[in-house]
């Protein structure tokens, strides 16, 4: 691939020094072909791709760099690249999550034979955040193997290593400290009490799963996500998220500029799904349906679109490193480095 830059002037004041975000995306690509999933609603599941975007500004000057396969994540002195990886084997379907430094080639589990053998059903994994330390992943799985008693469905959340995406989660507290878990159980205190009856409130723990929790991006902004599962209804792999008034540490990705509001966002362009605004508030990214727009910024009022480029249906943002000056230009040179080269493929 040649990274050769798109470039469109937008208005603005100039600006000495350059910025630039490294955005990472999520695409759902429609399933070609009927996959073995096992019942009901498993059948409408798609296949989760990834890519990663480096967007840069200069004096109104806006550019593209043209997409990289996987998540680019940049780590100390090098990038690690994160994708996943889908497997089949008779009638199990199962998603591998993978995590490599740049110049390595990826390294998965593949299917255990027993599933592949005597069991039908999927586990499916997606990546709603993505950085330096950590990925946050939704699983959702449904099955019956030979033998079994019953059938199993359940969607739960996971925050794991970035160097170790087997992981079963780490909770919490681990990452955010015992004031996030605290917090992650006052919430689930209040959902219970506003169930209306005793019986409904019986279908969940009273004390939260601490590692059943995630990062996400919710108006414009990282949130932190609980997720508590009903157990009663828990053969439709049924489950509530209870967003966390938690704010995400900034080695996580917060805070973010306050300004334009996500309100003042979505008066501008109400079709606006997600926005990235540049620490000196100078310039915007808006995802739409089906397009990233590129905005400058003067004294909080969004311009008219300076650049666009298409995006695929179902794009949702993953990750987002803001950077400047040498440490973006050492960035740039990278992405060329590894267009040039080629990188090792799953």
């Amino acid at each position: 691939m040649v990274l050769a830059l798109l470039l469109l002037t937008g208005f603005g004041e100039s600006r000495a020094q350059e910025s630039g975000l490294l955005l990472g995306l999520r695409y759902d690509v429609p399933i070609s072909r009927t996959l073995p999933y096992y019942a009901g609603g498993a059948d409408s599941l798609s296949r989760d791709a990834y890519g990663t975007l480096l967007i840069t500004e200069q004096g109104g000057a806006f550019a593209i760099l043209p997409e990289a396969d996987h998540l680019l994540i940049p780590r100390q002195n090098r990038f690690w690249r994160v994708d996943a990886k889908r497997s089949v084997y008779n009638n199990w379907v199962e998603d591998f999550v993978w995590a490599t430094p740049e110049d390595a080639a990826p390294a998965y589990a593949g299917i255990q034979p027993f599933n592949g053998e005597y069991c039908e059903g999927h586990r499916a994994q997606t990546i709603l955040y993505a950085g330096p330390r950590y990925l946050s992943l939704e699983q959702r799985s449904a099955g019956y193997c030979e033998g079994g008693a019953h059938p199993w469905f359940f969607n739960t959340l996971a925050v794991v290593p970035l160097d170790s995406t087997t992981h079963t989660g780490l909770s919490i507290a681990e990452v955010l400290g015992e004031a996030a878990y605290r917090t992650f159980g006052q919430a689930v205190e209040t959902f219970l009490d506003g169930l209306p009856d005793a019986r409904r409130r019986s279908f969940y723990f009273d004390e939260p799963d601490p590692a059943n929790w995630g990062l996400a991006r919710r108006e414009g902004r990282w949130r932190v996500v609980g997720r508590v599962e009903n157990a009663e209804a828990a053969e439709g792999g049924l489950y509530t998220d209870l967003p966390l008034v938690f704010d995400v540490p900034a080695a996580l990705g917060g805070p973010e500029p306050s300004a334009p509001t996500w309100r003042q966002v979505k008066t501008f362009a109400p079709d606006a799904e997600d926005a990235f605004v540049a620490p000196a508030g100078n310039w915007l990214i808006l995802l739409r349906p089906g397009r990233l727009t590129l905005h400058a910024v003067q004294g909080g009022k969004i311009g008219p679109i300076a650049m666009a480029r298409p995006l695929a249906p179902g794009t949702h943002a993953v990750m987002a490193r803001w950077a400047s000056g040498a440490q973006l230009r050492g960035w740039m040179q990278r992405l060329a480095r590894l267009a040039q080269s080629g990188t090792p493929r799953p």
